[in-house]
């Protein structure tokens, strides 16, 4: 009976068994459908060690993703062998996601260059324009629609550095428009704790009018902030977590088609972080506090090398080797 479980059923059991968010079911969900795509299906019970190496090298070598990408699977399928190993869903000793990692690699955070930002907000605010004049295509043929709400998701990201799900996790009530902050809960949060970021003064004008369009529209306190689905419809609607998700990824997609490169929210908090940590002496502490990060070796990654600072400290540092060596050099040439 245990070398018959489904996927499903193995997915259901963990999902009941533990307390997860909406998005971490949903990321499960997706590495398992994955898998199932790649081994034709393939029962838990029946997977071999040697059908997961074939996996990874298929993704590495073949569809070109990254060390990260294929360990985040692994962690993901480890867990829930792992669970049925525990509860006796297949057989004692058998594991074949075991030793499957790979060794992280080493990039550049992904960030946007200023003509990418400035690309962006041209992008958006002529779709804004054109819907104020009537020539705006409205509904679920549009990803931008309706281009002011999103707006006020990318000033969010641009001047916040927050992640996504911390974003729509934030109610109406977590909104200080007199103190200026908003609190970032735990629900959202991937590191598991709260804490507040501050509303900027380039941010306050969207956000306010985001938030007095859902109060108008029948949101209370503890409803979610930003719920496109409301806008969309100008009226209060049953918060639908996995239809907002789906409807955001299109935006970012469709955005990223309308610029011609990839835009997403994560690009925004790599690039906020590394504009502050050109300064680190001075924004360390900053930049650990506001994007949340639990250790100062997260933050650090940050940090860029100034090519024209590195190479005058490295000058300034050689200076007596090279005259040694300049020197030398003079003395061959008039002997020669």
């Amino acid at each position: 009976m245990c070398n018959e479980i489904t996927w499903d059923e193995l997915l259901e059991e963990y999902f009941f068994s533990h307390w997860l968010r909406p998005a971490t079911e949903w990321s499960y969900n997706k590495v398992v459908r994955g898998f199932r795509r790649y081994s034709a299906n393939t029962l838990p019970a029946q997977i071999t060690h040697r059908q997961i190496l074939e996996w990874r090298r298929y993704l590495l070598q073949e569809k070109h993703q990254s060390a990260q990408t294929w360990n985040n699977k692994i962690a993901h399928l480890r867990a829930l062998y792992n669970y049925g190993i525990e509860h006796e869903m297949f057989p004692a000793g058998k594991h074949p996601f075991r030793k499957c990692n790979v060794q992280r690699d080493t990039k550049r955070k992904k960030t946007l260059t200023r003509a990418q930002l400035i690309r962006i907000y041209l992008v958006m605010q002529q779709f804004e324009e054109a819907e104020r004049a009537g020539h705006g295509i409205r509904g679920g043929r549009n990803a931008l629609w309706p281009a002011g709400y999103w707006l006020t998701v990318l000033d969010v990201f641009r001047y916040t550095g927050m992640r996504l799900n911390q974003l729509l996790h934030i109610r109406l009530g977590d909104i200080n428009l007199s103190e200026c902050y908003l609190e970032l809960c735990l629900e959202g949060s991937k590191t598991h704790r709260e804490w507040r970021v501050p509303i900027v003064s380039a941010l306050k004008p969207r956000l306010l009018h985001l938030v007095e369009k859902s109060t108008e529209f029948g949101a209370r306190s503890e409803d979610y902030l930003f719920d496109v689905n409301r806008i969309q419809l100008s009226q209060q609607v049953t918060w639908d977590a996995d239809t907002v998700h789906q409807k955001t990824r299109s935006f970012f997609r469709r955005l990223s088609k309308e610029c011609g490169f990839a835009v997403s929210s994560h690009r925004f908090r790599h690039t906020l972080a590394t504009e502050l940590m050109k300064s680190p002496e001075r924004n360390l502490q900053l930049v650990k506090e506001l994007l949340g990060h639990r250790s100062v070796s997260t933050t650090m990654e940050y940090v860029e090398l100034k090519m024209d600072i590195v190479g005058k400290a490295l000058e300034a540092e050689l200076s007596l080797h090279t005259d040694i060596m300049v020197e030398r050099n003079l003395h061959l040439l008039t002997q020669a």
